[in-house]
């Protein structure tokens, strides 16, 4: 059994195609079907199903599945230890961040880590999260930080921190800059909300339905940017994520309103893929983007979260 036929089976496995699984691994489709068929016969067992609609494992498959991506993953460990050997950390990382973090996150977290580790390479995709899992499961990205979405084949993930959504407004309304509200309460609202395609999307329409919040029409738009421009200019508002829009706090371009009854969270998990160990260099760029979410989060669950009513009165 080669490495090169275990890599071949976690694409066919992931991709769920012949051609997907070639195109991924750079290799002709004629050359990964026969390297899977002798595969097939060296354990004398069929690992997948071939139809016209696509690939299915068989449960042969499933187990070989599984078996070879821990296999994978300890090979990559063995050749990251051994360049760990050599001393100075090098090498490139590629790294998927959503809109949320370009704003303010991403920033001190690429100053720190180049300063520190200048033989380093970061390159970063900023994108939604299905986007970035399809990156991250096809090997194009080493991580990624996302909302929990829909499962995809490929990739392993671990809880990051929890943020709070915010109602977001232009600064000439009426209610007072960091005024909790209760949207259920307000007027009919004219929001710029992301397209059904993103994460946050379903848990925001599952809020505004379960507590009867009145909406009088919806924008989609997927751009934070756009989003925040249109915002500050107009009588649109928005649902936004903490960590999106904490610099208003104290330079309020737009006016920020906690959402306490009942609060509306968004949690954030980082993505690997799950045949791959980092290198030393992505190990730690991950902790650095990790920490920096992590204090971020708390910042802005203090400020922006249920318990920022009771500083609001504080301050009052």
């Amino acid at each position: 059994m080669k490495l090169r036929q275990l890599r071949f089976l976690v694409a066919v496995y992931e991709e769920r195609s012949f051609t997907a699984a070639a195109r991924r691994a750079h290799a002709t489709q004629s050359g990964l079907s026969m390297q899977i068929k002798d595969l097939e016969e060296r354990l004398g067992v069929r690992l997948f199903d071939r139809s016209s609609t696509g690939v299915t494992p068989t449960s042969a498959g499933e187990r070989l599945y599984q078996r070879a991506t821990r296999i994978l993953r300890e090979v990559s460990a063995i050749e990251n230890d051994v360049e760990a050997l050599e001393g100075e950390i090098s090498g490139t990382v590629h790294a998927g961040m959503m809109p949320t973090f370009a704003r303010a996150v991403l920033a001190p977290v690429l100053d720190r880590f180049d300063r520190q580790y200048p033989h380093v390479e970061v390159k970063v995709t900023e994108a939604y999260s299905a986007v970035l899992s399809e990156e991250v499961a096809s090997g194009r990205l080493d991580m990624a930080i996302v909302p929990p979405g829909r499962d995809v084949p490929g990739i392993r993930a671990e809880h990051v921190d929890t943020d709070v959504e915010v109602f977001v407004t232009s600064p000439n309304t009426d209610r007072p800059h960091l005024e909790p509200v209760d949207l259920s309460k307000c007027e009919p609202l004219k929001l710029a909300l992301p397209g059904p395609g993103n994460a946050r999307r379903e848990r925001i329409d599952q809020y505004l339905n379960t507590y009867n919040v009145s909406v009088e029409k919806i924008i989609e738009l997927d751009t934070m940017m756009a989003t925040l421009d249109l915002v500050a200019r107009s009588d649109w508002a928005s649902i936004l994520p903490g960590c999106l829009c904490f610099p208003d706090i104290d330079q309020p371009n737009r006016k920020l309103h906690p959402i306490p009854h009942p609060p509306l969270t968004v949690d954030y998990i980082l993505i690997e893929p799950v045949s791959q160990s980092q290198s030393p260099a992505a190990q730690l760029f991950i902790e650095e983007i990790r920490n920096q979410i992590r204090e971020t989060c708390t910042f802005c669950r203090d400020n922006l979260g249920p318990a920022a009513q009771s500083r609001v009165r504080k301050r009052a």
